[in-house]
């Protein structure tokens, strides 16, 4: 399956967003918190920045860190390295030591970009850390460079075939893995977002973690056409007075449909709403638009490897979903995709198979991982490379291509991959463990989370939450397993494999001692939180959070509580976060039986 293109894109990212720049210096280019920065602006702190660091000998095919929260700065940052030619490794802030050391060893990382208020210097043998706001101030304040970045000024000419970036996704072997993307690839990319999404020319809102490459299209998209990246959150609603407008554009996850569509409109996009990462059920869709009607809705497919989005599945405004899992569609400009067989042959319309992606958007391979990108990255029919994804497709009468699953370990939760291989790896690794095994189950409510199972060595005897406490130490918060159950001995099929079927569910939560409702409204409140949460009982003074709860169930909490005649909102369950405090924040009984 082809989409044919007659370009090639020969320009860098940063020669793009140069000429914007220049094309629209008064335009607003980032609303973070209340204030606004224009492309000039942004360009000039960019440039400074790039220079200092060019200063300090970066320059093409070298790596820098960058670990700032979503904001002004973040942008400064990631333009200012890709201007010195440098590709950057994002790094998010909730990132665990473990596993942030274990990055700053695989890419040698000498340099790390950091906000304000953290220690500067290097630590111990740890990277030289650059507070951005403070390098830009203080090259501003010393009349420094701020001329855009050329290759007189680089140690190395930068073109389109250099790294733009570096994004770590889950390893199989227990070691995450470094996927390298240059320019040329992620501005085909780009390309295709800014004819695909005219929502991008008008404003986006940058809400997702910057070392997941969703985030790319909300990042970018906006800045090489006069846009307006408006950064937000979809944790909580907006605070008064900080945001920028209802976006034109917004980017996210299957899961985070739920949270869209309890959330005020203002988070929900006027234009396009692109939505990848994991299967898109069209039931979640309509729910949706419902509510927010005439916006298009685009199920985007594609592998961190194969540059953001690779194949895209439309909905007009009047165009109905299809119930259960929606197509994933067709290639993108440039791009190829083969549904294959195990001897890499093509299989029939209508027939399962592997699928692979080739073309101009396939990445460079992993970071000092030459083995592995061979085996992944192989060669295509007809020449050139292919990515081979490990995901099962069929291709569909209408020319559409289905997504089906996988063909190994590696599982999708609120869009983030997860390779079940590396957290099985870091659980058996633990004080006490002899063996060790990690799967994706469901709760009643039917969201996915993970489950861990450990079989203790002789005479030890592991605490779950200690487990839980050890691991989240090593791996970012997505891939530590919601419950941990110690079992005598791992189930095995009749073939010595795991039998994931025989692993018990986890147990619920003991409710733990506590304060009992009293009024109706609290007793009707704690039942509201014990059905959202899926345990036998709620005290009055239990937070949400530490028996479980988050953003997502925080949504549905406010959903079946506004159906049922409470006045409060995601916000306040957010903030408030006990029944007791919403009680009394909200005091209004429901009537009888409406918290069905």
């Amino acid at each position: 399956m082809t989409h044919e293109d007659n370009t090639m894109a020969d320009p860098t990212l940063v020669e793009l967003f140069q000429a914007q720049a220049a094309r629209t210096p008064d335009a607003v280019a980032v609303h973070s918190g209340g204030r606004e920065l224009d492309y000039a602006g942004l360009n000039r702190r960019a440039n400074l920045l790039a220079h200092r660091l060019l200063s300090r000998g970066i320059g093409p095919e070298d790596v820098v860190g960058v670990r700032l929260p979503r904001s002004a700065d973040l942008l400064v940052a990631l333009l200012g390295v890709l201007k010195t030619g440098a590709a950057y490794v994002p790094v998010d802030a909730d990132c665990p030591a473990g596993r942030l050391a274990y990055i700053v060893e695989d890419t040698g990382l000498r340099l790390m970009l950091v906000p304000d208020g953290e220690d500067t210097g290097a630590a111990g043998d740890g990277p030289l850390t650059v507070p951005v706001p403070a390098e830009v101030d203080a090259a501003e304040a010393a009349g420094a460079l701020a001329h855009d970045p050329t290759d007189a000024d680089r140690p190395a000419p930068l073109t389109a075939r250099n790294l733009a970036y570096v994004i770590y996704t889950s390893g199989s072997t227990g070691r995450p893995k470094g996927v390298t993307v240059q320019h040329d690839t992620l501005v085909r990319y780009l390309e295709f977002a800014r004819a695909a999404y005219p929502g991008l020319a008008d404003s986006a809102l940058l809400h997702s973690p910057v070392a997941f490459d969703l985030t790319v299209t909300a990042l970018y998209g906006p800045l090489l056409q006069g846009g307006r990246v408006c950064v937000g959150s979809l944790d909580r609603e907006p605070e008064p007075g900080t945001a920028a407008g209802r976006p034109a554009f917004v980017k996210a996850t299957p899961s985070h449909l739920p949270l869209l569509t309890a959330l005020p409109a203002e988070l929900s996009p006027t234009g396009e709403l692109v939505v990848g990462g994991e299967m898109l059920i069209g039931d979640v869709v309509e729910r949706w638009r419902k509510t927010h009607p005439g916006a298009t809705v685009v199920n985007e497919y594609g592998p961190t490897e194969a540059t953001v989005g690779c194949c895209v599945f439309s909905l007009a405004p009047d165009d109905p979903a299809e119930p259960g899992a929606t197509p994933i569609g067709r290639p993108t400009p440039g791009t190829e995709l083969h549904v294959l067989d195990e001897r890499l042959n093509p299989v029939p319309a209508g027939t399962e198979g592997e699928l692979y992606i080739a073309g101009g958007q396939v990445a460079r391979g992993y970071l000092g991982r030459p083995g592995l990108t061979a085996e992944r990255f192989v060669a295509a029919p007809g020449g050139g490379r292919m990515y081979r994804t490990g995901d099962i497709a069929r291709m569909r009468p209408d020319g559409n291509l289905e997504y089906l699953g996988r063909t190994d370990d590696q599982v999708k939760i609120r869009g983030y991959r997860i390779e079940l291989g590396e957290v099985t790896s870091v659980m058996a690794a633990q004080a006490g463990v002899r063996q060790a095994a990690v799967i994706a189950r469901e709760d009643a409510a039917g969201d996915r989370y993970l489950a861990g199972y450990v079989v203790p060595e002789d005479g030890d005897a592991p605490d779950p939450a200690g487990l839980r406490e050890s691991v989240a130490r090593l791996l970012p918060p997505y891939m530590v397993p919601s419950a941990v159950v110690v079992v005598g001995a791992l189930p095995l099929t009749s073939n010595g494999k795991l039998d994931k079927d025989a692993l018990p569910e986890p147990p619920a939560a003991d409710a733990p001692t506590g304060a009992a409702p009293r009024s109706e409204a609290e007793v009707r409140l704690c039942a509201l939180y014990a059905e959202v949460l899926g345990l036998p009982a709620v005290h009055l003074d239990d937070d949400f959070f530490s028996r479980g709860g988050d953003s997502l169930r925080a949504a549905r909490l406010a959903t079946k509580a506004r159906r049922a005649g409470w006045t409060f909102g995601l916000r306040d369950v957010l903030e408030l976060r006990t029944p007791r405090a919403l009680a009394a924040y909200a005091p209004e009984a429901p009537a009888e039986g409406a918290l069905s």
